[in-house]
Parts: C-alpha cells; structure tokens; sequence
C-alpha cells in the first residue's frame, strides 16, 4: 500500500470517528445537553418547546409555601406574591448558555451532568407584606427585669425574653423554598431571642443597691433652677450591669435636656421719655452635656446609696451657647447684669387674687431707679382701685382678713423684698404679715415677706450701688409662680443670710362661730382658716471688701389665728 493510500485511508477512519463523536452535537443542535435536569428531573435532549412543556407540568406554581414555627404553621400563596417560573430565563440557560463558552466549553458542557434550579419571579413588595403578617404574630417584645417599689416595697421585677422574626433571612429562605420547589415541605422559620436577663446573683445585687438609696434625693443644680431626682425615679436606674440601666438612664437624661433646654436671648432696651419701655436682658442659651451626664449618673449610684447624706447635690454639666448681643451693650444707664433675684409661687391661689398680682407686677415693671434714689412700692404701684383694673379679694387690714380691692398684692411685695435682699440693696422700710400666709411658704420658710397697704406699711429701699437699676418682673400664670430680677452693675458687694431661727410656736384658738342671719337654714360658709402661731428671725449681712454695708436681723411675729365660720339659722 503506497504512502498516499495509507493517509487517504486514515483521513477517512478519523473522519467517521468525528462524525460519529460529533453527531450527538449535531443531532442535538437546539435542544438541551445530555445529563440535563432541573431538580432531579430529566430534561435532556429537549427542545424550547418541549422544555417549556414540561416545566409547566412538573412545577405547578399554584401551591402554598409551608412555614413552621414550633406547632404552628404558617402557609404564603405563591400567587399572593406574584410567584412565577422566569421561563424565558429557563430555556436561555439550558439551550443557549452553552453557544457562548466556545466550541470546546461547549462540547463539555453538553457531555457534563448538570441539575439546575429555578429561574423565578416574585413581588418583593407582596412578599415583604406575608413576612409582616408572619412576624406580627410571632414577634414578642423583650421586657427587662426591673427593679420597683410597690407600696414602700423594693422587690424585682422579673422581664421576659423576646422574640423576632428576621426578615431578611426569612425572605431569602422563602426565594430558596421557590427556587429549589420545596413547597410541600414544613420549612423553619428562623427566630431571633432579643434581650438577656439577670441571674439570681445579679438580680441581688441590685436589690441591695435599690435598698441602700432608696432614701435619697439627688438635687440637680444649674444656672438658678434646682430640680429633684426622686428616689423611686433613681431606683429605675439601677440595672443588673455595671448597676446601671443605660436605656433608662438616656431616656431620662434626654427627656430632662428637653425640658430644661434653653435657647440665647439678646438684649435689648429702649428708653422713651425718662421710661424704660421696652427691656430683654440677655441670656445666655444650654442644654445639659447629655453624654456627660449619662456618665455621671451610672458612675454615681452606687456612691450615691452608700453616701450618708439623704439629699445629694449634683451640678449639671452645661453646654452655653453665647448671646450675640450682651446687656451692657444696649444702654448708657449701666445697666449691666443681674445684680438680685426672687421668687414666689401661689399654686393654690385663687383666679380673682392671681389676676390681682399679674396687675400689680405688670405695674411694678421695668421701673428704673436712678442713683441715691429712693423706691416706694406703694409710689410705684398707684391707686389701688376697681377702676384701674383690680379686683376684690381678701387681704389682710388691721390683724383682720377682710374683703378688699387688691387682695394679692402682698405676693408682689413679698417677691421684691426677697430680690431687694438677694441683691443687697438698702432695705429701709418693711414689715412682715399679722400671720403666716400659705402662698409665702410654698418656696420658702417663714419670715421672708413683706406686707403693704395704701398709705402704709410700705416696702422701700435706697439705691445705693452708684448705678441705676433696673426691676423687671416676671409672671406666670399657669405654673403660677413670679419672679423679680433687679438689674444694675454688680460693685462686689456680697450678701450672707444665716442664722435662721424659729421659736414661739403656737397653736391656732379655737373655731370662731358667727350666726348670719343673712344665710340660708343650716348653710356654713368659711371665711377664715386656722393658723398656728410663731416667731422667726435670720440675719442679713451686706459687705464689699471687707467693710459692711448693712447688717439686719429681720423679726417676724405671727399671731396664731382662728377659723371663722357664718353659719345660717339652725333648722
């Protein structure tokens, strides 16, 4: 056999051999590799048609997805989600996935064995939806141990772990559950455990923490305001780690800022016709260092409890934010800054009195006191009367409480001689009241007020500090409380209240009964309380460098009074 037949013949072995190799290719041009399935399912050597044919009847996708949590089942319509098979996707990836990997990739990939899963569609809206229904009834809140007192009783209050679905992972298992056709399976839902509870030895702990302050007071001061932290609020604090509840304690500190948070006033004046019209002094705005004081309160309890003093100071930590325009910056009169401050409240008072001191502090207002001058209250206020807008009520004449325009004055009086004693000023006239008046002792102990009435008792003092000054008053009626703030340049003159006494209490005399004839049969009607009686005194002292400016014992003397009734004819 010549070299020429020899090749001729191999050419044609090696040519069957191929068309035998490649005829399965050939043969299968447009339809599906051999060893091919779809979740264990056999679709080899299938065409578009027959692919589409068969998904539709192997994987029907009207079907209920199954989710188990413990014994209950929760079941999604895969047509509440939309839930469809992507066919287009199907037949692109078992036709036409394999023409792009070149002839020798393509070769093997049709030889290869190759189970796919699902191509599917869903509505990510619809499915986020069926996981809230689920989770909505699985979701259990995490309720922490606490510690409480109920009825003076400190005990634990045991918490409850909670429960949540995540969602994410339930989303992802339920696009798994479609894709991979596990519909008639009871498939776990995944539950996350939130929170942690204390053992027996922390649970303990803290209790004896709660115990040991359960009888403190923790005063906030800040600027000129003083707030309470109530032991039973303070008890809540205590957590089971490090002694301290952080959650409770940011809620707290951040609900306080919110309340106490003041924003900068700038000044301003005007001065029309030898009258201050118009006065804002400035102030400057702040907030509490909130992280600070979150810090300050868990590092403190337990030196709280263990401190042997029932009332605790506590200064605030502030962050200022600076007024742009500064009192001094206004006005040529030297009015500069708050030279005296002081406050009343009458919480109990009634509306015809309350509207009687927001017309005397409207009237006693921005009044400017030049140097050397002379304050008169009385002056300053004017006529007393129904037609310059007072009202009756009852006031104190003579040692007798009687019905009379003005009633109520006395709490603007009383409120100006505590700033005219803060401030330093030369008090050169005042006297107290016949007894003790409830509204005065509200924020203050007894002894610090100051009666008037037309033409006197008055209250007066001398301004003596070389600049004018400036009284500002401030009402509230729905807190009710007032304020006066006298305002000047401070000289360094300092003020020292001490040695406060109380003695000569006295008991109340017995009820005074008076039969009106003027009343109904059997109708009562009060028109006096009872009183106790008693004498208090304090010293005031006023000094700059070293030297006194004025030294008084202030003398107070309250007569015990009793409770008057009218009582109509008896029946």
């Amino acid at each position: 056999m010549n070299k020429k037949r020899f090749l001729s013949i191999i050419v044609i072995i090696f040519g069957l051999l191929g068309t035998v190799f490649l005829s399965p290719l050939i043969l299968a041009f447009g339809k599906s590799g051999r060893e091919t399935k779809i979740l264990d399912k056999n679709y080899s050597m299938l065409s578009k048609k027959e692919i589409i044919e068969k998904l539709n009847k192997d994987f029907y996708f009207d079907k209920n997805i199954k989710l188990a949590s413990d014994e209950k089942i929760f079941e999604i319509k895969m047509s509440s989600i939309s839930a469809q098979i992507d066919v287009n996707r199907m037949v692109s990836t078992l036709l036409y996935r394999r023409l792009n990997l070149g002839i020798t990739n393509y070769v093997k990939a049709f030889f290869a064995k190759k189970d796919f899963e699902l191509e599917v569609n869903w509505d990510k809206n619809k499915l986020g939806e069926e996981i809230i229904k689920i989770a909505d009834q699985i979701d259990r809140p995490f309720i922490p141990t606490e510690i409480v007192n109920e009825k003076g009783v400190i005990k634990i209050k045991d918490g409850e772990l909670g429960q949540e679905v995540d969602k994410d992972i339930l989303a992802n298992k339920i696009v798994e559950i479609l894709k991979k056709y596990l519909v008639e399976e009871k498939n776990v839902i995944f539950i996350k455990t939130i929170g942690t509870l204390p053992g027996e030895e922390e649970k303990n702990k803290a209790l004896d923490l709660a115990k040991k302050i359960a009888n403190k007071n923790i005063v906030f001061n800040w600027e000129n305001d003083k707030n309470k932290l109530l032991p039973e609020t303070l008890i809540g604090f205590i957590g089971f780690d490090n002694n301290c509840n952080v959650n409770k304690v940011t809620e707290y500190v951040a609900n306080f800022n919110n309340s106490i948070k003041r924003e900068p006033r700038d000044a301003s004046f005007k001065f029309e016709n030898n009258k201050v019209t118009q006065f804002e002094a400035s102030r400057d705005g702040y907030e509490t260092d909130k992280g600070e004081m979150i810090n300050d309160i868990c590092n403190n309890i337990e030196t709280w409890a263990n401190n042997g003093e029932t009332e605790i100071k506590y200064n605030l930590p502030l962050i200022k934010t600076e007024a742009k325009i500064k009192t001094d910056e206004v006005n040529d009169l030297g009015i500069k800054e708050l030279i005296g401050r002081g406050t009343s409240s009458f919480s109990h008072s009634s509306e015809i009195r309350n509207w009687n001191v927001q017309k005397g502090s409207e009237i006693i207002n921005r009044v400017l006191v030049a140097p050397g001058e002379t304050f008169s209250f009385i002056k300053n206020l004017g006529e007393v009367s129904l037609d310059n807008g007072f009202k009756k009520a009852y006031v104190i004449n003579k040692g007798k409480t009687v019905l009379d325009v003005g009633g109520g004055i006395c709490q603007v009086s009383t409120t100006l001689f505590r700033a005219m004693l803060n401030a330093g000023l030369n008090i050169t006239d005042r006297k107290g009241h016949a007894y003790r008046v409830s509204y005065y002792e509200e924020d203050s102990k007894p002894g610090f007020d100051a009666t008037v009435f037309i033409p006197n008792p008055d209250l007066k003092f001398i301004n003596d500090t070389g600049n004018y000054v400036l009284i500002q008053s401030i009402y509230d009626g729905v807190k009710k409380t007032l304020a006066y703030e006298i305002y000047g340049t401070k000289d360094g003159r300092e003020v020292e209240i001490s040695n406060y006494k109380q003695w000569g209490a006295a008991p109340p005399p017995p009820d005074v009964w008076i039969d009106d004839p003027t009343l109904a049969p059997g109708k009562v009607v009060k028109d006096e309380s009872k009183v106790p009686g008693l004498k208090t005194s304090f010293d005031w002292k006023v000094t700059k460098d070293g030297e006194i400016l004025h030294s008084k014992t202030y003398v107070t003397s309250y007569t015990p009074w009793a409770a008057v009734y009218r009582r109509g004819p008896q029946l």
